[in-house]
């Protein structure tokens, strides 16, 4: 793994890339009512239930459109997720509200309920802590980085793509398991890529890298779809210990996991008789496959088309941050019977000029790959990047099968493939540093980090004066 010293003047920019992703998290979080937040109530009502029914929250009706994810009894837990992340926030929660509860029906339940002055101090304390989390997520994206290169520029363009990418900025503002997820995801990237450029392994690092992947599994399901990673780097760390050492680090590298989060998906059969958390939407039947054999039939094309168009919007934030669909224009129309666009022509142009970076990208590995194909050298590095190019797939693959055969709504569940977006930044700046000499490199990455800048003060200015005016009542 490569040392680095960093001058004065690169200590300032990387001190500018972290000041502005803080600085637009608590505009956000200022923006964002409380309580609209993706699943916000149903993550905040998780947080209480562990405080105020001190037990894990569990279904209400299977066949209930809405109680079929969350435990029926006020505040409304989203039973579905693994415990993690609400496991480190309860105690925030009972510290500054105690056995209070914070929701509307607070009267139907034996708890005292919370008041609103305290409640709205308690919902930004508990935003913060996903800011925290994002914070030391952008370290060990800093940490992938520098296992490439000590480039000045490559380090920046990798750190300020995933700190000022809107979406990326939308969890550090609001309560989500997402922030914990892409925390753990990032440590355990970093520390299979630091494994594959080890010219050593031990014990411990079987310890470190079981620890976390059942931590990612305690915080996520969708994580365990990394389990082929956590195979790939266990044969990593056996081959290189000593014979009697090897199946000891087997044992150790899949036994931990299996302990720190296997007994809630054992939990979760027992209870309801599947492991998939969610269950199949029903509403729309002609937006889903319903067996393996309708993939080669002309529905599976179709869904795919939908599907990769859905994450190649959402990938880079809340999709109508930025892109105005019609649906928003008829419902301005009708609430204020007049037109308006508010920064949203200016933020598609900046989506627009993104995704043409993106392709440019694609072309640049293509160079890339040709390059390499002529000289066939196989490097550590080689490997460390492949690794980091299947964490990304894997999630990809894992949302695919998710939005198709589950629920038709993950098409634009950008924000699911997070834990793996300082891969998604290798993979772009790489590409894009494949296509230009290193002498125009300053000059691309002020440019993509000028035009994520500008897309944030556009996605603020579609926040203030025309999303919540529309739909948000302001608490």
């Amino acid at each position: 793994m490569k040392t680095w010293t960093l001058t004065t003047t690169e200590v300032v920019g990387l001190s500018l890339v972290l000041a502005g992703h803080i600085v637009f998290a608590f505009l956000y979080q200022w923006l964002i009512p409380l309580g609209y937040g993706p699943d916000e109530p149903r993550h905040y009502g998780y947080i209480q239930h562990l405080i105020l029914y001190k037990a894990l929250p569990r279904l209400g009706d299977p066949s209930h459109p809405y109680y079929c994810h969350i435990d029926p009894r006020p505040p409304h837990a989203i039973g579905i997720h693994p415990p993690l992340y609400y496991v480190l926030l309860s105690p925030v929660y009972g510290l500054l509200a105690g056995r209070r509860i914070d929701h509307p029906n607070a009267a139907q339940t034996l708890f005292e309920p919370l008041p609103p002055s305290r409640s709205h101090f308690v919902q930004r304390v508990l935003r913060t802590c996903s800011l925290l989390m994002a914070l030391g997520t952008l370290l060990f994206v800093a940490r992938l980085a520098l296992a490439f290169s000590c480039d000045f520029w490559w380090l920046l363009g990798v750190v300020g793509f995933v700190a000022w990418l809107p979406h990326f900025l939308l969890l550090s503002a609001v309560m989500n398991n997402d922030a914990v997820t892409i925390l753990l995801g990032h440590l355990f990237l970093w520390l299979l890529v630091r494994q594959v450029l080890s010219p050593d392994a031990s014990l411990s690092d079987a310890v470190r890298v079981g620890t976390i992947f059942g931590l990612l599994g305690l915080a996520k399901a969708s994580a365990l779809s990394w389990l082929p990673l956590l195979l790939a780097v266990t044969w990593l760390i056996a081959r290189q210990v000593n014979p009697v050492q090897r199946f000891k680090v087997i044992v150790i590298a899949l036994l931990t996991p299996a302990l720190l989060c296997g007994w809630w998906y054992v939990r979760f059969y027992a209870l309801y008789g599947r492991i998939m958390p969610i269950v199949k939407w029903t509403e729309n039947p002609e937006l889903l496959l319903h067996s393996p054999m309708e993939l080669f039939s002309a529905d599976a094309g179709r869904l795919t088309g939908r599907f990769l168009t859905g994450v190649v919007r959402s990938l880079w934030g809340q999709v109508d941050w930025f892109l105005l669909k019609p649906e928003h224009i008829a419902a301005w129309r009708q609430k204020f019977r007049t037109p308006k666009e508010a920064a949203y022509p200016f933020t598609e142009l900046l989506w627009w000029l993104l995704l043409l970076l993106t392709l440019a990208a694609f072309v640049g590995w293509l160079i890339r790959t040709g390059q390499w194909w002529r000289e066939r050298k196989w490097t550590p590095l080689h490997t460390a990047g492949a690794f980091l190019v299947a964490a990304f797939g894997l999630l990809l693959l894992a949302l695919w099968h998710y939005t198709l055969f589950t629920h038709p709504g993950g098409y634009e569940g950008g924000r699911y493939l997070l834990p793996s977006i300082g891969a998604f930044a290798f993979l772009f700046w790489q590409g894009l540093f494949g296509l230009v000499p290193s002498r125009f490199r300053s000059a691309l990455v002020l440019a993509v980090l000028t035009i994520l800048l500008a897309l944030n003060v556009g996605c603020v200015v579609n926040l203030s004066e025309f999303l919540n005016p529309l739909y948000a009542s302001v608490k």
